[in-house]
């Protein structure tokens, strides 16, 4: 494959000058000249008018098309490349993204005719581009990977990092943080000893949501940092582009707000409300509006002020037809009437989310505004199935772009040795680091296992006695009662053969295990709410799924342990209501602050339900509300025959 091709397409032009000025000296070929200039002469004005904006883009094609047809005739390779740039361009900008494909795969064949590796990776990056504009992800990973393998064969930094950029970029919206952070550090291994600060700075931001996604604050900050320094002087923001750094501030808003400093969160984003750049701009003076109106009412869900910023986001959304800015109002104004408890304008704007996410054909999107629906709505069996194809669907795509990408990691390595370096020079640095830190971190552990010791025999004491008797129960249950039935179960089977009895007793064993299996012990400490959430997921098969959200917005660390014995005990026996009775495809369990010293476990399932009068007899549901009585809380149920099953409960934090 050659690496180099000719980069200045109007030599053509400059030829028939210098031919056109000699001609007195070679005077029969002057007409001939003469034709030649006047052909390219009229080309060159057909590629200029293809590019004025003042034209109709119908014109603009019109023009651009009788430019190729005279370049194709001339068989004008340079010209060829021109022509079907500009052509893909335009077809971009009016969204007629199928012709954008059709003009980008020619641009790729002839690229490749001629070996020309720079305009085979602008063809792979222009299929990924309108294939991303189109919302057809999975492709458009597909390509930038083929940019990537091409840039990274002929050490072109700049267009490696760039393509992964892009993938890191698709990641996100799928939801893969994890893939996305990997893929963005790849691409900053690549960027980061260039020129190209505007790139480095879009990979460093990536980063940044991508940890912001998955709840590791500080790394989120260090990175969003770091983007926000490349841009600390006019020139490199003027490089970068101000709409970005304005962006990248926002992102740091968020930041604060999901660490719940809001007070900081609000200064940033106010800032950002009076900046002209940002009101010259309705799509991100939207999105600081009703980022504002939501971490306003974060902060006090009694404020005046967060509906009408809401409201008004909404508003500029709806005029701009931004779709994917109206899922984002349209969930957090679900949220806001969630809260105040007026479900039908609630299920309003979620039905709007979910509406807004089929538009722009957004996996994501459709699984969260589904999980309010389902939450809201009584009969949601179609919108079950939509949720169960987008999850598998979501999760295949993730799997394949992972795939992909390994795929080239590996044949990558096989090339080159430069990662072998890296990964020396990363050993090293961390080495450097470690001998520096050591003396810190012993000092440290010390004192954190000091803390730990004491602080675990002080929970030791005060659970003891909770644990004990349940402790006994199921080892008494487990040790004696089980093992004694499945002996008797033996000694039957080998004297009988009264299949009903035997039937009878291993049923009795399955339900002792079971209750042993219930009242085992768990943890209680700091990653209660991991265990919570893991008994949750536990009961998650191929025909039901599990919706946990917001696990962590109750301050687990500030409910007793007794409390928490209770809430999990409470939860377990909805699961297991729900395993045996339901038939529900589709559980959702969702954790709410209500002010500073309540919580809410809202549980809904769209299962077959039951008549409200015979909750406590057929589903056994008694003891849960005897248990949460037993701590100051209150349960409430809500099921009717085929509307599925819902519960509420209430308990204090401190």
């Amino acid at each position: 494959m050659k690496l180099w091709r000719v980069n200045s397409p109007f030599f053509i032009l400059v030829g028939v000058i210098i031919l056109y000025s000699i001609s007195s000296v070679f005077g029969q070929q002057q007409t001939k000249i003469t034709n030649s200039r006047q052909e390219i002469d009229s080309s060159s004005l057909y590629y200029a008018l293809s590019d004025k904006d003042s034209l109709s883009f119908s014109k603009r094609l019109q023009y651009i098309a009788s430019f190729l047809d005279r370049v194709y005739l001339d068989k004008q390779d340079s010209l060829i490349y021109l022509g079907l740039m500009r052509k893909t361009k335009l077809f971009g900008k009016i969204r007629s993204y199928d012709s954008a494909f059709v003009y980008s795969q020619k641009l790729y064949d002839l690229a490749q005719e001629n070996r020309d590796t720079i305009y085979m990776i602008k063809a792979y990056t222009k299929l990924g581009l309108y294939h991303k504009k189109n919302n057809q992800l999975a492709e458009a990973f597909k390509y930038y990977n083929e940019a990537f393998k091409i840039s990274r064969l002929v050490n072109d930094s700049i267009e490696s990092g760039a393509s992964l950029l892009q993938m890191s970029n698709i990641q996100v919206t799928l939801g893969d943080y994890s893939g996305s952070k990997t893929t963005a550090i790849d691409g900053v291994k690549y960027i980061e000893n260039t020129p190209d600060i505007k790139r480095l700075s879009g990979l460093y931001h990536i980063i940044s949501v991508s940890n912001l996604e998955q709840k590791n604050y500080n790394e989120a900050l260090r990175y969003n940092q770091l983007a926000l320094d490349l841009g600390s002087d006019s020139i490199s923001s003027k490089i970068i582009g101000k709409n970005y750094m304005l962006v990248f501030k926002n992102t740091q808003a968020n930041i604060f707000a999901d660490q719940k400093n809001y007070k900081k969160a609000i200064s940033i984003l106010s800032g950002l409300k009076d900046n002209l750049v940002i009101q010259n701009n309705k799509y991100e003076y939207a999105r600081v509006l009703d980022n504002l109106g939501h971490v306003k009412w974060l902060q006090n869900k009694e404020n005046t002020e967060s509906q009408k910023l809401l409201r008004d986001a909404l508003k500029i959304r709806n005029e701009i037809n931004d779709t994917g800015g109206l899922i984002a109002s349209n969930i957090h104004l679900t949220k806001y009437y969630l809260d105040k408890e007026e479900e039908s304008k609630a299920l309003h704007f979620a039905e709007e989310a979910y509406k807004n996410a089929l538009e722009l054909k957004s996996l994501t999107s459709i699984i969260e505004a589904l999980g309010f629906v389902f939450q809201l709505k009584d009969n949601t069996n179609e919108e079950a199935k939509v949720f169960n194809e987008t999850y598998h669907k979501l999760s295949k795509i993730n799997q394949s772009n992972r795939e992909i990408y390994a795929v080239t990691k590996y044949e990558n390595d096989k090339l080159t040795n430069e990662n072998l370096i890296l990964k020396a020079e990363t050993a090293k640095k961390d080495r450097e680091k470690i001998i520096y830190l050591f003396g810190t971190i012993i000092l440290l552990l010390a004192a954190g296992l000091i803390f730990y010791l004491l602080q675990q025999r002080h929970k030791r004491e005060k659970i003891r006695d909770v644990f004990n008797a349940e402790t006994r129960i199921s080892k008494k249950i487990h040790d004696e009662l089980a093992n004694d039935v499945y002996h008797v179960m033996n000694t039957i089977q080998n004297n009988t053969d009264d299949h009903e009895v035997l039937d009878r007793l291993e049923d009795i064993y399955s339900r002792t295990r079971d209750i042993s299996r219930e009242n085992s012990s768990f943890d209680i400490g700091e990653n209660y709410a991991q265990e919570l959430s893991g008994m949750l997921s536990s009961y998650s098969s191929y025909d039901t799924k599990i919706i946990i959200k917001d696990i962590d917005d109750i301050n687990w660390q500030a409910v007793k342990p007794e409390k928490k014995i209770v809430i999990h005990r409470i939860i377990q026996e909805l699961m297991i209501n729900m395993k045996k009775h339901s038939q529900a495809s589709l559980v959702a369990i969702t954790f709410r602050k209500k002010g500073k010293k309540t919580a809410e476990i809202s549980y809904a399932d769209n299962g077959v339900g039951v008549d409200k009068n015979e909750i406590f007899y057929s589903n056994g549901l008694q003891n849960a509300e005897n248990r949460i009585n037993s701590i100051g809380g209150s349960f409430i149920f809500d099921s009717e025959k085929g509307k599925g099953f819902k519960a509420k409960i209430f308990f204090r934090v401190k």
